[in-house]
Order: C-alpha cells, then sequence, then structure tokens
C-alpha cells in the first residue's frame, strides 16, 4: 500500500469535542509525512481562516481545502476558488425569510476576509457561531453583501434533525446548488460541483497522486463524496449514518480519542 494523501475534515473528525487535538502527537507525524512526501489536507466545510486558526503552531506543509471544495489554498497561495453567483445565494436568503419550514434560520455568508450574519452578539449563539467564523460581521440587510460568497451556512440551534429543511432546499436549488448537512444543525449550501472529493481532486492532479493512494476522514453528509472516491475513506466511528452509507471503512476509534491520528500512526507504521 503506497499513501501519498492523507485527508481530514476538523469538526467531529480531527477534533474531539473540545474542539482540540494532541497538537505534539500531530506535529510528529506531520514531519514525518513531509519528510516521507506525504500530503496533508485539512478538508473542511469550514471557513479558510477559521481552519488556519485551528492549526496555528503546527509548523509544516499543509493545504487547505475549505467552504467544502470552495476554496482551496496551499502556502497562502489559492490554488481554486467557486464563489457563488449573488443572485444564487440571494435567492437562498429570499427562501429562508420565507418559508415557515426554514424559519428561524441562523445564517452566514462565508468569505474569504470575512463572514456575515443575520445575528447580532447580543444573540445567545453568537459565542458558537464566532467560533467557527473569523471576522463574523452582523448585517442588517445581508442581500446587500458585497465580495465573493463561497457559502451560505444555515443552522438552527437547537433542532437535532434539518434532514427536512435539507429536503426543502435541495427541491427548491438542486440544480443550481448544493446543499450538504455538515453538523452542528447546520446545512452548508455550495456550488453544485463543489465537493470535498472536487476539492482533492484538483490537487490530486497537481500532485500527481491517484484517489487509490488516497486517505481520507470524515463524520458528516460534506464528507460522503471524498469518503466514496478515495480507495482509504474512512468515516469516523462517531460518525453520521450519510458519512458511513458512502464507504465501508469506519476508524476503531472516535473523534474524542484521537482517531485520526490512531489512523496516522498505522499509516507510518506500515500497519494498514
Amino acid at each position: 500500500m503506497t499513501i501519498k494523501l492523507i485527508a481530514s475534515d476538523i469538526d467531529g473528525t480531527f477534533l474531539d469535542d473540545q474542539h482540540a487535538f494532541d497538537r505534539e502527537r500531530f506535529q510528529v507525524q506531520l514531519d514525518e509525512m513531509n519528510r516521507r512526501g506525504i500530503h496533508f489536507v485539512v478538508s473542511s466545510g469550514n471557513q479558510y481562516l477559521h481552519c488556519t486558526k485551528v492549526m496555528a503552531g503546527i509548523n509544516g506543509d499543509l493545504t487547505y481545502v475549505t467552504e467544502d471544495g470552495g476554496l482551496i489554498v496551499e502556502q497562502g497561495k489559492v490554488l481554486d476558488a467557486s464563489p457563488i453567483e449573488p443572485e444564487l445565494w440571494q435567492s437562498v436568503l429570499a427562501s429562508v425569510s420565507q418559508k415557515s419550514v426554514l424559519a428561524n434560520g441562523v445564517i452566514i455568508l462565508s468569505g474569504a476576509h470575512a463572514a456575515y450574519t443575520n445575528i447580532s452578539p447580543a444573540s445567545e449563539v453568537w459565542s458558537r457561531t464566532q467560533y467557527f467564523y473569523e471576522n463574523l460581521t452582523p448585517v442588517t440587510k445581508l442581500s446587500q453583501v458585497q465580495g465573493e460568497i463561497y457559502k451560505v451556512d444555515v443552522n438552527w440551534p437547537g433542532i437535532a434533525d434539518v434532514r427536512d429543511k435539507h429536503a426543502e432546499l435541495t427541491s427548491e436549488f438542486g440544480d443550481q446548488l448544493n446543499g450538504v448537512m455538515s453538523g452542528y444543525s447546520g446545512i452548508d449550501i455550495i456550488k453544485p460541483h463543489v465537493t470535498k472529493a472536487y476539492g482533492l481532486e484538483q490537487l490530486q492532479r497537481i500532485w500527481h497522486v491517484s484517489m487509490a493512494e488516497t486517505m481520507a476522514f470524515g463524520d458528516n453528509q460534506n464528507d460522503a463524496p471524498m469518503l466514496r472516491d478515495a480507495k482509504y475513506g474512512y468515516a469516523m466511528k462517531n460518525a453520521a449514518p450519510e458519512a458511513k452509507a458512502a464507504t465501508k471503512l469506519v476508524t476503531p476509534l472516535d473523534n474524542n480519542h484521537s482517531g485520526v491520528l490512531d489512523m496516522i500512526d498505522r499509516v507510518l507504521a506500515n500497519k494498514i
């Protein structure tokens, strides 16, 4: 077995439920992966700025597939970007505000340098939302936001199952936009071609790496495409059904027990 690329989702996968990971252990692993020429990719639905903050203090070659594949960055250089047309994300805003099944949604427009939301710092969900987005900015009229938007994140705090809302958005925008459940009662709305698998494919083309040489980890529906395509696509032990349905492989350990780091150790020890 030869693995040349390891990609991992962040929340619920690489990070434990307290948004932490064993930094010292991973630094040793990354040093060895870099030495062997194995690429490590942070593959997340999250904002690029947030992903770099999560990895702050880790030294080495890291590449980022962010916004579910909508923005790909290596060493600070944008390799690929798929912003949503303004008229499309504005249509999503209109639907969320007008349809009863989508009522009370927290909306975040995710851009390269900031994120914009319909909640205020006084909201009880502000601190949780702010964790995931750097430069989170409250806006009275989101439809007037300027600049490129890569993802519309809509979430409903306190609602565990948003499948009915996902079905509604898919019914309305299925041929124009792609909506994927991302955890934390949220749905990520992105361009139709954008997936984490798409992001990995762009890097594989540059690095001359195949899916047969790729390992991936994830825990939710937005991870399913890369888990399905990578030969070594692992759903986390704690993963949602949509992730586990995409692959036959499941990590022995969950995210709260360093499940990804355990698998990286196995790769480096040639025990897979």
